[in-house]
């Protein structure tokens, strides 16, 4: 008679058992090295949040461009044609339409990265990863939204009769420089709107005070000198509006103290930032 072997439940090899320890927290290289291994997980989170932007919006990304030109409208017939308001010598409307594309993108993608961590709160207690690519998925889903409207700005320049220019080739800078400042931005207080709620309640009001601190209605040379390049270099948008304008309206080189500064200055602040949320996130599970 055949004999059947029966396997005890000691005989089964025990299951592996996966610990995972909670770091020192603040910036350091293996954060680094962790954050880059998950970017496929960020491009999801982009995804993810320019479908739901646009869920049943008949327009969709058209209101990236709708809304700047609007906006600009607006602003060249209330400032630039009754108010008088100076636009260096260009058309107010160009004037104003090449700082409202990167305010727009500023202030809406800035919008959703501070409160992206409450929103996704879920996610925080139930699924491991790092905690930044939250906010940082919505600082790149809102390049959906700027690419069209830098689109637009050119056209429009096309027909006030610019021409093209050799310059035109440095408009990445002014938006490297639009979306270190904003990472700064999503990091910091996106972390802070964890632990205190005010912060998503603020938002609104520092953005209708930022697009006046900007200098987006008026020309940064409406600040006397020396202060409109230290407020250039210290307001990254400032420096980056600035470049924008001097590239495609002026046709010219932006000035390279100022955009040079504000790049460095936003890069700064982005290491300041991103250090001050890793040494925050560890409680982020118990507060949301």
């Amino acid at each position: 008679m055949a004999t059947t072997a029966i396997e005890t439940p000691a005989a089964r090899p025990p299951k592996p058992v996966v610990e995972v320890r909670p770091g020192r927290g603040g910036l350091s290289v293996a954060a680094l090295r962790e954050a880059w291994a998950f970017r496929e997980v960020l491009l999801a989170f982009a995804v993810r949040y320019v479908k739901v932007k646009y869920k049943q919006a008949a327009v969709g990304v058209g209101w990236a461009v709708i809304q700047p030109v609007l906006a600009a409208g607006i602003f060249a017939l209330v400032l630039g044609r009754y108010a008088h308001v100076g636009s260096d010598g260009a058309p107010y409307l160009l004037f104003a339409l090449a700082g409202m594309v990167l305010w727009t993108y500023f202030s809406s993608a800035g919008t959703t990265a501070v409160d992206s961590l409450v929103v996704d709160q879920g996610l925080l207690r139930k699924v491991f990863f790092p905690r930044e690519v939250i906010p940082l998925g919505a600082v790149v889903a809102g390049l959906v939204d700027l690419a069209p409207g830098i689109a637009v700005l050119l056209v429009v320049a096309l027909l006030y009769g610019v021409t093209p220019a050799l310059s035109w080739i440095l408009i990445p800078v002014p938006v490297l420089i639009v979306v270190l400042a904003l990472s700064a931005l999503a990091l910091a207080l996106s972390s802070i709107n964890v632990y205190y709620r005010d912060v998503r309640y603020a938002m609104p009001f520092v953005f209708q005070v930022g697009l006046f601190a900007t200098p987006i209605v008026y020309p940064l040379g409406a600040i006397p000198e020396p202060w409109d390049v230290v407020w250039g270099i210290a307001n990254p948008m400032a420096g980056a509006v600035e470049a924008m304008r001097d590239i495609v309206v002026q046709g010219d080189w932006p000035d390279p103290l100022i955009t040079a500064g504000a790049l460095v200055w936003a890069t700064i602040g982005l290491v300041i930032a991103y250090a001050f949320f890793k040494f925050v996130e560890r409680g982020f599970a118990d507060r949301v």
